[in-house]
């Protein structure tokens, strides 16, 4: 009866650190976190991409990424934006469908 206990006390894995969020301060930070965020989308659609560009700027007190991303011979339009100071988790991003 107490063996069960103690096997299960033992197999029990520690919890993992957690990985500390990007906190975004300058567009040009936001760049980088764009571009994987929009290629997981188009991967996940089941496209290959190869190529990016983009541009940033501030709007005021918000941080602004428009890039283009090519994926199976079409530019895919991508918009994204956060708050300055703001954490990962708060970032939007839009993939649009290219024009025809």
């Amino acid at each position: 009866m107490l063996l069960p206990l103690v096997f299960a006390l033992t197999t029990i894995a520690p919890t993992p650190a957690p990985v500390p969020e990007r906190v975004f301060q300058r567009a040009s930070e936001l760049v980088p976190w764009c571009r994987q965020e929009a290629e997981a989308e188009l991967v996940g659609r089941g496209l290959t991409t190869y190529q990016w560009t983009a541009s940033y700027r501030d709007e005021g007190n918000t941080l602004v990424v428009e890039g283009k991303l090519r994926a199976d011979g079409r530019d895919y339009p991508v918009n994204c934006r956060i708050a300055r100071g703001a954490r990962e988790r708060y970032a939007t991003i839009e993939v649009s469908e290219p024009a025809p």
